[in-house]
């Protein structure tokens, strides 16, 4: 009913008012609900269309470079959608809209200049309404509005109802950015996390290599991904080791390149560099072998003591990709983890270099300590027998005296070649490496050897098992050549986080300390050289008469045992 003091036309200002408030209270139910970005979207636009009596309404969301990358529209069906086409690009009155946002209503859209017309099957529109969709001082798109139903222009009442209906849509598309930026670094920290795990259990380093490309490529939205390492160090020779993506296969077989890519230029400066097309021409590029649309092309340096030593890169395809800094802050935390990963493997090769110089220096010891000594004192046997013989003064017992000497060299160098590689250390472990090597001892040398563990059958590194097997013969050696004993015990005792070897024999025994005390020999300091690797200590009690103990017992973390598979292989 119509208030008498007030005419028609306040009336119909009231009804507006009225209309406007019931579609802000409604807007502001659905962004308390629950739906889908997409779904709010659209029924925002579906609002402002029926708040403001428009016959078409749309809303597009502007990508990271400022183009419309999603349009949403209201008033047409699927058969106009499909005839017209690709959404807008964004430019006309619409790119207007996104290069200055503000409200902007027009009577007549083909007056304003900055119109550039309809694409073919396009209906037509006159009268124009639009407003910038933002939030927390940012602009995410543009919602759209164009021929009011009754032929009348649209008024300011109208764009006030659709500028705060935008900037309810901006509220929306800032909620969906922020959540969808939390799930994209849990996501990230948890691939960074998985890395790190893959690295600390052994993974190896292909596979790591693999799985970073994997993951940065999927986080940062791109087409493809690799990583280039130096090859060989010290040149500028780049190589692809991993790739994943579009072309993938094709980077990966390409040949090496020397120079005149942004990669090169980024192991120059040590810098991240971000290409694209117009800047460069991307085939002269590392991942130019894919034969795949790139705009865009994002390139990191691996750092590995403090120099590059190789590249990681994104390219992506889309006009409007995110190259900011978030994406730079992404690709360059997965360059940390591959530059940890190529740190590491040098620290491997380094400390394989390493354990091949301990052990060309373990062979010289050895050699020294016994067949070379031996074979010292045989040359200078067949110095004097050769004298002799010129008087012929030769006897049988030198010979066979010289012949047990040449057996003694032969029966060292083959201790000393099990001491480098015993198939049964490698496949059972060192217990049963001693027992045979104690089987093996009584059969030459008729000296009752026997051997016992306790609770000392597992497995432990290849380095410390193979060092107590070599220093076992050493003893056994030092046992058979002095002792003159009949009788020898070998006991391998296992205590928490300590290892004990011990072996005992009935023999002569000698002088340990004061004046008259036998110095130790090169054998000897071998046996407390290999003891001291593990932290551990070498112990040999012995008195004239009553035989000689050896004990030596180093630190060991007993490994699993896995059916006769070495742990470490």
């Amino acid at each position: 009913m119509t208030d008498p003091e007030q005419g028609p036309e306040a009336t119909g200002d009231r009804d507006s008012l009225e209309g406007l408030q019931s579609a802000l209270i409604e807007a502001g139910v659905l962004l308390a609900a629950e739906l889908s970005l997409p779904t709010l979207l659209r029924r925002l636009v579906e609002i402002a269309v029926r708040s403001t009596g428009a016959r078409y309404g749309a809303l597009g969301v502007m990508g990271p470079g400022g183009g419309i990358v999603e349009f949403i529209s209201v008033g047409l069906d699927d058969r106009q959608r499909a005839a017209i086409g690709h959404i807008p690009r964004g430019r006309g009155i619409l790119g207007a809209l996104i290069h200055d946002p503000k409200p902007l209503r027009l009577v007549r859209l083909q007056d304003d200049p900055r119109s550039v017309g309809f694409p073919p099957n396009h209906p037509p529109m006159t009268s124009f309404l639009g407003a910038p969709v933002r939030a927390r001082g940012q602009v995410f798109g543009n919602l759209y509005l164009t021929e009011k139903k009754d032929g009348q222009p649209f008024n300011a009442a109208d764009e006030s109802a659709v500028t705060i209906l935008a900037n309810q849509a901006g509220v929306a598309v800032a909620n969906a950015q922020t959540h969808r930026g939390l799930l994209q670094r849990e996501r990230w920290l948890e691939a960074l996390h998985e890395i790190t795990e893959g690295l600390v259990s052994g993974e190896p380093n292909d596979q790591l290599m693999n799985r970073i490309v994997r993951s940065a490529r999927s986080l940062a939205g791109a087409d493809l991904a690799a990583i280039a390492i130096v090859a060989p160090e010290g040149s500028t020779t780049l190589r692809v080791v991993a790739a994943d993506g579009l072309g993938a296969d094709e980077v990966l077989n390409a040949p090496d390149r020397e120079s005149g890519t942004p990669s090169h230029r980024v192991l120059a400066t040590g810098q991240a560099t971000t290409v694209r097309p117009e800047q460069t021409e991307l085939r002269a590029t590392l991942v130019g072998a894919a034969s795949i649309p790139v705009t865009a092309l994002m390139v990191v340096p691996l750092v590995v003591g403090g120099k590059a030593a190789g590249t990681i890169s994104l390219t992506w395809s889309q006009d409007d990709a995110d190259l900011g800094s978030e994406a730079l802050n992404l690709l360059e935390s997965f360059a940390s983890q591959a530059s940890v990963v190529l740190d590491y493997s040098r620290v491997q090769e380094q400390a394989l270099r390493l354990a091949v110089v301990e052990e060309r220096n373990r062979i010289a010891r050895d050699l020294h300590d016994e067949p070379v000594q031996a074979l010292i004192y045989l040359a200078r046997r067949l110095e004097r027998m050769a004298a002799d013989s010129a008087s012929h003064q030769a006897s049988a017992a030198q010979l066979e005296e010289t012949r047990e000497l040449a057996v003694a060299v032969v029966d060292g160098l083959r201790q000393l070649t099990e001491g480098l590689r015993s198939e049964i250390l490698e496949q059972e472990g060192l217990a049963a490496a001693l027992l045979d090597l104690s089987k093996r001892f009584t059969s030459r040398t008729a000296i009752a050897a026997e051997f016992s563990s306790r609770r000392a059958s597992g497995r432990w590194s290849p380095e410390l098992e193979r060092n107590l097997l070599r220093l076992t013969q050493e003893a056994l050696s030092n046992v058979e050549r002095h002792a003159s004993a009949s009788r020898v015990m070998m006991t391998l005792t296992l205590r928490p986080g300590r290892l004990t070897l011990r072996v005992a024999d009935d023999g002569v025994g000698y002088i340990t300390s004061g004046d008259h005390a036998v110095r130790p020999g090169l054998g000897t300091i071998g046996m407390q050289e290999r003891v001291a690797l593990y932290g551990g200590r070498l112990l040999i009690r012995s008195r004239p008469g009553r035989g000689t103990v050896l004990l030596a017992t180093v630190l060991a973390t007993q490994g699993p045992d896995r059916g006769g598979n070495h742990p470490w292989a």
